[in-house]
């Protein structure tokens, strides 16, 4: 069984601890996630079953949406609402708001909280933080290639309504926090929604609770491959090809298509039997759509 689940992580759960929950509900072996969410955080969690687990660098290249909830006037240890208050603001103004949110727009520098799955020298951070300890994070270039106020709801301490588009690696606590301190008053994320990965959104994923109550078989929930609709398209020619790759053997190409190699979508008659990775004129399968060989 090779394939991707799109979940609709509910909050208060780790990212693992939905890997761990899908794996001993179907009893599976090789299982991952294709990208940590924050335990507050909610939304689009991708999990691959697998020989798709050899898809991670895929997945993870691809762009993410957020919707965001950032509350100005309180900063945390953590950048979010479940961390304590290290800085407080009497007075809040939205003065200048769309200038400093604008200056996040593009290639940007963050430094890595505290609170986060980075390892330093064999322990993750979020372990050290735990225990009242600060080391040196190496500031680091992310990219924010959109970021759109949708709502202010004025208050003592207001909030702010974001939808931010971005490439793996930046952090949208450390972007709250970095956008409360250039306005002088401080912020953390009161919530988050991962909406998007790529050209998968929220209306192609299943809520965690559904899966594990209501399902019989993972396949059942595998996302079919045809949406992967960024992926280059690879058309094999006769059966013989198609048998090959649905039973996992490479194929051999009529033709050189890649001098690197490069994942790719499975087409056969019109229609989309898998995914694989290319290099030259040679086609090695990751997962394919169930479909007979006779």
């Amino acid at each position: 069984m090779n394939g991707i689940i799109n979940v609709i992580k509910p909050p208060l759960i780790t990212s693992f601890r939905v890997v761990e929950l899908i794996k001993r509900k179907f009893r599976l072996r090789h299982i991952g996630h294709l990208g940590v969410l924050d335990p507050i955080a909610t939304g689009l969690l991708q999990i691959a079953v697998g020989s798709a687990t050899k898809m991670f660098d895929y997945f993870t290249s691809l762009d993410r949406a957020y919707r965001v909830e950032l509350l100005l006037g309180i900063a945390t240890d953590t950048q979010d609402s479940a961390g304590k208050p290290v800085k407080i603001s009497e007075e809040v103004s939205l003065k200048g708001l769309e200038e400093v949110i604008n200056s996040f727009k593009g290639e940007i520098i963050q430094i890595p909280p505290m609170y986060s799955t980075l390892h330093y020298q064999g322990k993750r951070l979020y372990e050290l933080a735990r225990e009242g300890i600060e080391v040196p994070r190496q500031p680091r270039k992310v990219l924010i290639k959109s970021i759109d106020i949708l709502e202010t709801r004025d208050g003592k301490y207001p909030r702010v309504i974001l939808d931010v588009v971005c490439q793996r690696g930046a952090y949208i606590r450390t972007l709250c926090n970095d956008i409360g301190e250039k306005l002088g008053v401080g912020g953390h994320m009161a919530s988050l929604i991962r909406t998007r990965i790529g050209s998968i959104d929220l209306t192609k994923a299943y809520p965690l609770t559904e899966i594990l109550e209501k399902g019989s078989s993972i396949t059942d929930y595998f996302m079919p491959w045809i949406l992967l609709d960024e992926l280059k398209k690879v058309e094999l020619i006769v059966k013989k090809q198609r048998d090959n790759f649905i039973k996992g053997k490479p194929v051999q190409l009529f033709r050189a298509l890649s001098s690197k190699k490069e994942f790719v979508s499975v087409w056969y008659g019109g229609v989309c039997i898998g995914v694989g990775k290319v290099s030259q004129d040679v086609l090695s399968p990751i997962a394919s759509e169930r479909v007979n060989v006779d």
